[in-house]
């Protein structure tokens, strides 16, 4: 059996900051346990949007069976994006490509969604790349003027939803259509 690598400090407190110190399923305070989603055996790396903090007793209920009073990965999975949302993961303008996604898979659900945003805004959608919803690609576009010195272009990034984005973001969907 291979020895588990070390969950990164850093990766450890910003998922206790994600469920504020406490069990998101019933707000135990401790012991609280680091769980992946999927299960580490299979992915082999500890990842963000891979992994929740539970309290010892829910983490002892995660099942892989479909009794809808199991804790199973599906229900880990709608958990975790949740989180994401409300606990502020992600910049005001990921969330509005988030929306952007729904409507483009409500109105072409066969086609894979892409969106187009000005290169100076990469860092405001770091986190959407590094959570692996979407794919970066840098589109150059010219340049537009040379002000003073200062070259200006109109590259632009296309952001192309991927396989675990489209899920994240029909998960997402099916969350607000049952509300």
């Amino acid at each position: 059996m291979a020895k588990r690598e070390h969950i990164p400090n850093e990766l450890q407190r910003q998922l206790m900051l994600e469920v504020g110190f406490r069990c998101p399923i019933c707000s135990a305070t401790e012991p609280l346990e680091f769980e992946h989603i999927e299960d580490y055996a299979e992915v082999k790396k500890h990842e963000f949007s891979n992994m929740i903090v539970l309290c010892a007793s829910c983490h002892g209920r995660k099942r892989k069976g479909s009794n809808p009073r199991d804790i199973n990965r599906a229900s880990l999975r709608k958990l975790k994006n949740n989180l994401m949302m409300l606990n502020g993961r992600y910049s005001d303008l990921e969330r509005r490509i988030i929306d952007e996604f729904k409507l483009l898979l409500r109105a072409y659900p066969d086609r894979i969604p892409a969106v187009l945003v000005h290169h100076t805004m990469r860092l405001l959608v770091t986190y959407l790349e590094r959570d692996r919803i979407v794919t970066m690609q840098l589109k150059s576009g010219g340049v537009a003027s040379n002000q003073g010195g200062i070259m200006i272009t109109n590259d632009q990034l296309l952001l192309t939803l991927t396989a675990e984005g489209r899920l994240f973001v029909e998960t997402l969907m099916q969350i607000e259509a049952e509300q």
